[in-house]
């Protein structure tokens, strides 16, 4: 199990704030500044260019995850302030919390931490780790095939492909074709 850093900024609701309730578990660790993140460690960032897949697992394993817990609307200026970091995103899921229950990508820091356990390979981890909040099993009944997917893929690359396969069957699945198409 790696060590796991998450720096929290305070901009939200500390009832409801996933961070402190793993921090109190003992399942993360918090620092007090995005300076106090262990520099070798992977940074979960959504604005990320590669994203997070298993061949990640053997630096997280040795160098450890950091995660930034941060209200969305301050997200991208948040993640703009942590320099030298390697980064990776976590490819598309949809939330499972109650605040954003069903939206796609704004994930809850519980949620963020366990999807990339479960894609890293740690998946007894990420389902205890949402085992702790009650919408948690919601989480994975809406992704379990996406993080399967996810979870099988050897590359960044290709966890990119499964993503945009992904997109494209939804959106088509929106905007199914006319009969008059084919006219």
């Amino acid at each position: 199990m790696p060590k796991i850093w998450v720096y929290r900024k305070g901009d939200d609701n500390p009832h409801a704030c996933t961070a402190l309730r793993l921090a109190k578990a003992g399942d993360v660790e918090l620092v007090r500044s995005v300076n106090a993140i262990p520099r070798g460690s992977l940074l979960l960032d959504p604005f990320s260019q590669y994203a997070l897949s298993p061949a990640d697992a053997p630096f997280v394993g040795w160098h450890g995850l950091a995660l930034i817990d941060c209200s969305w609307e301050h997200a991208e200026l948040v993640f703009k302030h942590v320099k030298n970091r390697a980064r990776r995103a976590l490819p598309f899921l949809i939330a499972g919390n109650p605040v954003k229950q069903d939206q796609p990508v704004n994930l809850s820091t519980a949620e963020a931490l366990a999807a990339a356990l479960y894609i890293l390979g740690w998946k007894d981890k990420a389902l205890e780790i949402l085992n702790r909040f009650k919408w948690g099993g919601h989480f994975f009944t809406i992704n379990q095939d996406l993080l399967d997917k996810y979870a099988s893929c050897l590359s960044s690359k290709e966890v990119v492909e499964v993503q945009l396969s992904e997109l494209k069957r939804r959106r088509d699945a929106r905007n199914p074709p006319s009969v008059l198409d084919g006219i």
